[in-house]
């Protein structure tokens, strides 16, 4: 095999593994963009979202590095401590997305991680980096969302290199 088929081989690997098992650090390292927020599902009509945090974060980056995350306040933080688990649609964004509003019947959990497009919402690989927070769940291969006063952030992959 030449260098360019070798080459070829290890990236198609590295595109196809992380949907091949459970994730680990290296599905979520390198840098971010967030692209998008909405209000959140488990949001009460009657809790106003503010629109100034969603401005001072969407279009920033995120990087994922052994030493400390960057990005913008309350995501950055020192010397993380990486935890990779695979977890149900019940446990992502602090188990909001299960839990019931105002008395309501409690909603069904993975019908909502669906319709915010989680491929796998039965298996939702997330990142706890121990020094923040906010928790990181993969939605799909390049895609990552959190949760944040009420509100879903979607991030894609800016760049493949582990800094």
């Amino acid at each position: 095999m030449n260098r360019a088929s070798i080459a070829s081989v290890a990236l198609a690997c590295a595109v196809v593994a992380p949907w091949a098992g459970a994730a680990g650090f290296q599905d979520f390292a390198g840098t971010w963009i967030v692209r998008s927020s909405t209000a959140a599902p488990w949001k009460e009509s009657d809790n106003p979202v503010g629109a100034t945090e969603d401005k001072r974060i969407v279009g920033r980056s995120v990087t994922f590095a052994a030493s400390a995350v960057t990005g913008p306040s309350p995501i950055g933080c020192a010397k993380p401590v990486y935890k990779v688990d695979t977890v149900g649609p019940d446990m992502i964004f602090e188990g909001q997305l299960a839990e019931a509003g105002g008395g309501a019947k409690a909603p069904d959990a993975a019908a909502s991680a669906a319709k915010l497009g989680f491929a796998e919402p039965q298996r939702i690989e997330t990142l706890d980096a121990g020094c923040t927070e906010v928790q990181f769940h993969l939605v799909k291969p390049g895609t990552l969302a959190f949760g944040l006063n009420n509100r879903v952030y979607v991030m894609t992959r800016k760049s493949f290199t582990v800094p």
